[in-house]
């Protein structure tokens, strides 16, 4: 029969191990959409959650419909076929410890050239089924140790080289970290912030015609 110095022990190692998923748990994001009308426009709302508020950092909403993808620029503007550039995420200098995105629910508009652009609609006829997808990233303690370890180990590698008489190699820690920042981003941060229901702000048709 194991002794209570065992089963204490035990008691201790399952009660860490739990507290340790509790806290893995507590810091990762969340997110929740709603949706309704304003001025005859459908219109959306995402909350993301940040646990790393306080750090530099980013945050993106991007849509996904089977495979085509759109994210929204900062300036309200849902963009497609392709993601966004660096300077195209919402960019913080300190990340809030949430954040909210608002954004009317688009549609294709088809002028009389045949050029296409996107409208706010009245319907989500065009975007119903959308799931979207809420993200940050942000420039973490393990992010910067992880750039100051290579650092050192390039720093290290080339003094070998020097006294090799042999070229060195450089280290683009900015890029490294830019990197690393968008790879939490894209792996390790996303969530999925709800799918877009049907809406319907078309006005009633009070039958006024002559």
């Amino acid at each position: 029969m194991p002794s209570k110095t065992r089963l204490a022990a035990t008691a201790a190692a399952l009660l860490a191990g739990a507290l340790t998923m509790q806290a893995a748990l507590a810091a990762s994001p969340t997110a929740s959409s709603s949706f309704t009308c304003a001025a005859e426009t459908a219109f959306g709302s995402t909350t993301i959650t940040i646990p790393d508020a306080g750090r530099p950092g980013f945050v993106a909403l991007v849509a996904q419909r089977g495979e085509a993808l759109a994210f929204l620029s900062p300036s309200g503007e849902w963009v497609y076929s392709r993601m966004p550039f660096h300077s195209e995420y919402r960019i913080f200098d300190s990340l809030p410890p949430s954040f909210t995105f608002s954004y009317c629910l688009p549609e294709i508009y088809t002028d009389e050239s045949g050029n296409e652009s996107l409208i706010c609609a009245m319907t989500s006829r065009f975007s119903e089924g959308t799931i979207l997808h809420a993200t940050y990233g942000a420039l973490t303690p393990e992010i910067t140790a992880q750039a100051d370890s290579r650092d050192a180990a390039i720093a290290a590698a080339n003094q070998r080289l020097i006294a090799l008489n042999r070229e060195t190699r450089a280290f683009d820690r900015q890029r490294f970290i830019e990197s690393a920042v968008l790879r939490d981003a894209r792996m390790k941060n996303p969530v999925v912030a709800g799918t877009v229901p049907f809406i319907d702000c078309t006005p009633p048709d009070t039958g006024g015609g002559n």
